[in-house]
């Protein structure tokens, strides 16, 4: 599956009714988000918060003193975004654009942002790190771009799982078996009513090489606990809980 179809599946999932409803609703800021944002984007100029669903993250920046260019590929999510602003006026220009084809010009953006883990829809590290150098060609120079992420090792309840794909993928390339699956962290699920049917989640050391090959430079990482318990990241304290997402701050 290429993926451009992997990501009409991820649309498909986010302009379903009820999940855009409740997506659309979401307005709360993690406080590891403010963190981030307080210190990386205060008053920084324009910019682009890719993945907006509702507007959730971009209402927050705005507040900041920053303009917004806030996307997202789900219709009915910019609907809600859109619903929320004839409400709450704020220097925010929300768009339906998906992830994978942003046309914007070289040297644009003060910052950009991708939150709530949206970077796991992109299929494949090939599609990460492409998507990565488009963003840092977006930014102007010194500037920082901001995502969360699932951590593919942590021991949650989706641990089991995903030790089970892996093994899956591992017998498949020694027995050269076809199937959906082409790279560890790849999850395609056919449960009926499902969310999104596909995520791919990488573990902190593919995400170093993605980076790496971006030719981005990495600011800030940590994990959602460690910044919420004022620590640096720990193999030893920050590879357990369904929640406890990685955070990066790249520069350009």
């Amino acid at each position: 599956m290429n993926l451009d179809a992997i990501t009409e599946i991820v649309k498909r999932g986010y302009t379903d009714k009820e999940v855009a409803k409740h997506y659309g609703s979401v307005t709360e800021i993690w406080p590891e988000e403010k963190f981030i944002f307080d210190r990386f984007f205060k008053n920084v100029g324009h910019i682009l918060d890719i993945g907006c669903g509702g507007g959730r993250t971009s209402f927050y920046l705005a507040s900041l003193g920053n303009k917004v260019t806030a996307i997202d590929l789900s219709s009915p999510l910019i609907g809600a975004a859109k619903r929320r602003l004839a409400k709450e006026p704020a220097n925010i220009e929300f768009d339906v654009k998906d992830d994978q084809h942003l046309g914007y010009p070289d040297n644009y953006f003060d910052g950009i942002i991708f939150s709530f883990n949206g970077i796991g829809y992109i299929a494949r590290a090939e599609g990460k790190t492409e998507f990565l150098k488009v963003v840092r060609r977006m930014l102007k120079q010194d500037k920082f771009f901001f995502f969360t992420a699932h951590n593919l090792w942590s021991i949650n309840a989706y641990f089991l799982g995903n030790i089970l794909r892996v093994t899956k993928i591992l017998f498949s390339k020694l027995f050269h078996i076809n199937i959906r699956e082409k790279e560890y962290g790849e999850k395609y699920d056919d449960t009926p009513n499902i969310e999104v049917p596909y995520i791919d989640i990488k573990p902190k050391r593919k995400w170093d090489e993605i980076i790496k090959q971006s030719e981005f430079k990495v600011a800030y990482f940590n994990s959602k606990y460690g910044i919420r318990d004022k620590r640096s990241f720990s193999l030893f304290k920050d590879y357990s809980g369904a929640s406890n997402y990685l955070f990066f701050v790249l520069q350009k």
